[in-house]
């Protein structure tokens, strides 16, 4: 029992030792900056940096230099839809070209006679 206890006091102890280097997220980087803490992070929280906090974490620690990114607007999404131009199906094409070639025939036939 008293090893049991031993190893997990050791196990705390490592943890404790650990604890530190796996936040990154300091409440002193936000007083410097006078930034709150969604301008470096993302919004899943604060393991996740976002564009400025990585510059930030790997220019030693200053925003100095820092050009953001242009964003790439979308396009807009049209609200209603617009008809341009004639819409003509096979069907419509086919019946005015067969109209066309009887008033021909039509039209010979009465001259011929």
């Amino acid at each position: 029992m008293n090893r049991h206890i031993n190893y997990i006091f050791l196990l705390l102890i490592v943890a404790l030792l650990f604890a530190p280097s796996l936040t990154s997220a300091r409440p002193e980087y936000a007083v410097k900056e006078s930034r709150n803490c969604p301008y470096c992070h993302s919004r899943d929280g604060p393991p996740q940096l976002g564009e400025i906090g990585v510059y930030y974490a790997t220019h030693n620690h200053s925003l100095e230099g820092y050009v953001p990114s242009p964003k790439i607007t979308p396009p807009p999404v049209p609200t209603e839809e617009i008809e341009i131009g004639v819409h003509m199906n096979t069907w419509d094409v086919g019946m005015r070209a067969i109209a066309t070639i009887l008033l021909m025939l039509v039209m010979i036939y009465i001259i011929r006679l």
